[in-house]
Formats: C-alpha cells, sequence, structure tokens
C-alpha cells in the first residue's frame, strides 16, 4: 500500500489536516533536541542498509524529529516501506491498516493476519507474544510502578497497540510515536513486531526468547515516550537495553553490545552511534550500587518533570535521580569506568563490582590500556592528552619503586583515579585525586590509571600526566564505604607497608567513644575492617555523623561517615 493510501485511510479516525498541523508543530520543535551525534543520512542508512540485527526505534525517531530534507526523492520514498510518509519538510509515522484481524489480552491489541505477505504461522504465535507482553506489563508497571503510556484518545479501546508484521530482514521489533494529540512531554506510540523471529539472522537465541528481549526492550520505549517525548535517544537506548537483563535475566542478548563499547572508553557516554547500546552498563552500575531499579525509575520521573522541547536535560535528570545516594552524574561515571576496569563479581571488589562480571568476561577484558613504564630518578610525563566530555582514557603502569602521579589540567575538568590489584589476592585498591603516591611494596599484580573528563562548561579537555619519584608509605587509609551508609556495614580498607599495630576507633561528634579495634601487622598486608553501626556495648548507634580515627607507628589518619537507618 503507497504511503498516500496509507494517509487516506488514516484520515477516516483523525481529521488530516488536524493531524499534520499537529507533527509540523511538534516534531518541528523536537528537531532541536537531536541529530549532532546522529544525522538522518547516519539513520537513513542504519535502517535501509544494515546488515545486522539492529534495533529501529531510535533512528526512526530521530528521522520524524529531524525531517526529511538530507533525502532524495528516491529515498523519500523508500521510506514507505518502514511505515513513515514525508509531508513536505516532514516524516510522519503511519500505522499499518491492512492487518485483518486482531487478538485482545488485558492490556494489549495484537494485530495481525494468517494470509499473505504478513501472515504468522498460527494463532498460538499471536498469544504467545501477548502472553510475554502481559509479562512485560507486569514488570513495568506492577514491579517497577512506571506510570502505563498514554492511551490514544481516538482509538475506540484503551489497549495498547501491537502490529505483528514481517518487518526488515534484521529489525527485531520499532515503537513508533504516533500522531494523537495529547499534552507534551507524552507521546502516543504503537509497537511493531515481527510474524516470526525464526530466522537465521536471530539464532543466537530462540524465538521466545527474542520475542522476550525486543518486549521488554520496545515497551519500555512505549513508557518513555509517556514520560517525555522530547528525550535524547542515548538515554532512551541505554536504559532499555538494561532492562532486557533487569526482567529476563540469562538471556544475555545484550552482551552483544559490550566487546565494541568496552573497546571505545573515548567515546562519550551519550554518544548517540550505536556505542548508546552498550552504554546500558552505566546504568547497571547504577542499579547495583546506587539504589536498584528504582533509581532508573527515578530518572525517568525526574525527565518528566524537566522536559523541554529544546534543551538536552538527560544528564540533569540522572543527577537528581542520584542526589538521595549522596552521589550525581559524575560521580557514578566515575565509578563505572572504574568497575569496567577491575570487572569482578567478587564482594571485595564492592563498590566496584558487577553480579554478572564473570559473564561479561566471556565477551570483554576489560578497556584498552596505553602502557606506562617509571624507573626511579626518571621523570616521564604524558603531554598534550585530549578527551572530549565523558570521555576516558586508561593506562597500565608498570614501577618497582614508589611513584607519583600528578594530572594538570590545561582545559576542563577531570577526575584521576588509580587501580590497584594485590599480588594473588581478589583485593583492589582505589584512590582518586589529582595526586597520587603508590608504592609497589605491598606487592602488586597490575596498576592502572583511568582518567575522565568532566565538567558540561568547558568545550576542550587537555591534560598533561606527570609520574615521579614517590615515598614509601607507613600505612594508607582509604575513604571507608558505603558512605553514607543507609543500615550497611561500614567498610574500612587498609594497606600496612611496615610492622606496626593500628588501632582504630570511631567516636561520634561529642567525643564518645563507639567502637575500637586493634590489629598488629607483621608483613605487608591489605586488610579490611568492617563495623556494623552497633556501639561497644552490641546496640545500634543512633543516625549522625561519626568520625573514624587510625593510629600507627608514626601516623595518625581520620575520616568522617555517615550513619542513617536503611531506608523502607
Amino acid at each position: 500500500m503507497s504511503a498516500w493510501a496509507f494517509i487516506c485511510a488514516l484520515n477516516t479516525k483523525i481529521g488530516l489536516m488536524t493531524w499534520i498541523n499537529r507533527f509540523l508543530f511538534y516534531f518541528g520543535i523536537t528537531a532541536i533536541l537531536t541529530g549532532e551525534s546522529i544525522t538522518v543520512r547516519e539513520s537513513y542508512n542504519t535502517l535501509l542498509g544494515n546488515q545486522g540485527p539492529i534495533h529501529a526505534t531510535p533512528h526512526i525517531t530521530n528521522l520524524i524529529r529531524n525531517g526529511a530534507q538530507e533525502l532524495s526523492t528516491n529515498e523519500k520514498m523508500d521510506l514507505a516501506g518502514l511505515g513513515l510518509a514525508v509531508l513536505g519538510k516532514n516524516i510522519v509515522a503511519l500505522a499499518p491498516v491492512d492487518l485483518d484481524q486482531s487478538y485482545d489480552t488485558e492490556h494489549f491489541r495484537l494485530f495481525y493476519t494468517l494470509d499473505g505477505y504478513d501472515s504468522v504461522e498460527n494463532l498460538e504465535y499471536v498469544i504467545q507474544v501477548g502472553q510475554v507482553f502481559e509479562q512485560v506489563w507486569t514488570f513495568y508497571m506492577d514491579t517497577l510502578e512506571f506510570e502505563p503510556p498514554p492511551s490514544d484518545p481516538d482509538a475506540a479501546h484503551d489497549l495498547y497497540e501491537v502490529y505483528l508484521e514481517n518487518l526488515p530482514t534484521y529489525y527485531f521489533g520499532v515503537t513508533y510515536t504516533s500522531n494523537a494529540n495529547i499534552s507534551d512531554p507524552a507521546c502516543v506510540s504503537y509497537i511493531r513486531m515481527r510474524n516470526n523471529y525464526s530466522g537465521n539472522q536471530f539464532s543466537n537465541h530462540t524465538e521466545l526468547e527474542n520475542i522476550k528481549v525486543t518486549a521488554v526492550h520496545e515497551f519500555f520505549h512505549s513508557i518513555q515516550f509517556g514520560y517525555n517525548c522530547f528525550e535524547r535517544l542515548w538515554l532512551m537506548e541505554a536504559t532499555a537495553v538494561w532492562s532486557e537483563d533487569e526482567l529476563y535475566n540469562g538471556i544475555n542478548d545484550h552482551y552483544r553490545y559490550m566487546a565494541s563499547w568496552f573497546s571505545n572508553p573515548d567515546k562519550s557516554i551519550d554518544d548517540e552511534s550505536s556505542h548508546m547500546y552498550g552504554s546500558f552498563i552505566y546504568f547497571q552500575y547504577i542499579d547495583e550500587h546506587l539504589g536498584g531499579p528504582g533509581t532508573i525509575k527515578a530518572c525517568w520521573d525526574n525527565s518528566n518533570s524537566l522536559a523541554s522541547p529544546v534543551h538536552d536535560i538527560s544528564v540533569a535528570a540522572v543527577d537528581a535521580a542520584l542526589e538521595p545516594y549522596n552521589s550525581s552524574f559524575e560521580d557514578a561515571y566515575i565509578r563505572m569506568r572504574i568497575a569496567n576496569r577491575i570487572l569482578s563479581a567478587s564482594e571485595n571488589a564492592d563498590p566496584y563490582s558487577y553480579s554478572e562480571a564473570d559473564g561479561y568476561r566471556t565477551v570483554v577484558t576489560g578497556p584498552p590500556e596505553q602502557y606506562l613504564i617509571f624507573e626511579q630518578g626518571n621523570i616521564e610525563t604524558e603531554q598534550d592528552q585530549s578527551l572530549r566530555l565523558y570521555e576516558s582514557l586508561y593506562y597500565s603502569l608498570t614501577t618497582e619503586s614508589p611513584v607519583k602521579i600528578e594530572l594538570t589540567k590545561s582545559d576542563g575538568e577531570f577526575s584521576l583515579s588509580s587501580i590497584v590489584k594485590h599480588q594473588g589476592k581478589q583485593q583492589w585498591m582505589v584512590r582518586t585525586g589529582d595526586e597520587l603516591n603508590i608504592d609497589p611494596e605491598i606487592g602488586i599484580e597490575w596498576i592502572s590509571l583511568v582518567v575522565s573528563s568532566l565538567g558540561m562548561d568547558e568545550t576542550n579537555w587537555d591534560f598533561t600526566l606527570q609520574l615521579k619519584d614517590g615515598y614509601s608509605e607507613d600505612f594508607t587509609f582509604f575513604p571507608p564505604y558505603p558512605n553514607p551508609s543507609y543500615g550497611n556495614t561500614v567498610h574500612i580498607d587498609l594497606q600496612v607497608i611496615s610492622e606496626q599495630t593500628i588501632h582504630t576507633k570511631i567516636y561520634d561528634l561529642l567525643g564518645r567513644e563507639m567502637w575500637s579495634s586493634s590489629n598488629h601487622f607483621s608483613d605487608p598486608e591489605l586488610v579490611t575492617l568492617m563495623w556494623n553501626g552497633l556501639n561497644k556495648e552490641g546496640r545500634r548507634v543512633a543516625n549522625g555523623i561519626y568520625l573514624i580515627k587510625l593510629e600507627g607507628r608514626s601516623d595518625q589518619k581520620s575520616h568522617r561517615i555517615t550513619l542513617l537507618k536503611k531506608s523502607e
């Protein structure tokens, strides 16, 4: 059926000019949002020429948002096969009208046919797809407590519409924003799914597994469009990929994005090429360490409240979601970059662990590193290093003597972290700052440095990294974690170099001693002390700020920590 025939058919539901005017206004505004990272040309080439399985939604959305100016007449005609039509400079979505049967579940209406090009094999396939979508509905609405996608005010029912069709060869599924007239920032949407997933291109998983990951991914897009139809594509895709494993853990289709993503730490976290699919790892880190799935929902709650047709609010939405956990977009970003180097499920890696790290290691071994070798008495300098916003560089450092690492900023803000893996142990030490000292006396398996660019107020991020003679450390007290602690055990990491006894005491702000521990170390050792929030009498201490003080043979160190009751 031609694009114009689609339009004529739709005219029976809604006045054509009202519909067109809605798109001219709405998508004329949203065109301001994207295009810098992914162009109309790139989306067209991906949709029409990709030779591997793809999620088409961001590219369809990009075309609708940005219009047809970059496309030739023949290319515009090609869009009809994707369920799109060109009206002037604009591209609009057209729901299929030639599927002659429907099947209703509690929340969905599935359109299908048993004859012709788009036919499904049998009704059982349709029922199976409906059952999966009901599982997905329960996951999002009942478990995660998202709001349902908005209903189409022009439809004669309040069910969400899914169309089962013979989609282009490598398409999993597509979520389209429709023309329905509802209040910004929401959009009505519908989903087009395949009439089968039995082709060789989907053979890495069973047909049911492909239906599951596609349904949970695409239906999250329908929810996202209800929360903020202006939102950046990277946030949409990264959280949609995250959701696949959150509901259907074990299928692991998302592993296919990891090799490319880990190989390119010098691509920004919000890059909107295919890199954005692998950015799920950022939200996986947040899920595991900063509030669980509720924090991901909070990102979309904030996206809704901050929605703007002309401003990128994606970072601000994540920032606000992390604030209750004494974190931020950049703090979580830095932690994730560290966790990606450690890549371990060991509880000793916390707070830089991933529960599926062993699975991740079947497809990646960590980010690529530049190699640095330091020799005592020399000064090594890495000059004129450059990054763009929210990109990172990793360095592998080899040294047999204490070394001091200094980061000098030429332009922009940066985070420098050192990651030390201890020889023969599942133990790591992490430090962050512009000047770091590393003493290899403890016994080191490897040392990595990670530099990340931060701060949205800059346009260039240039720095110099310098290595010079460091100093031998008596003992080192690393920042305790978690901090603040919401009813969790507080970990106190020590690295002891020389033989001595370390006395550890915890005081309240009135100077009263709450807890103490003394430990003697004969050899260099890395140890973690743990405080369960109880005082010397075994009673739980009150909420508040506490001071941890450590005293060794010739040095004293202290750090504050906030202790709060576990949130309900």
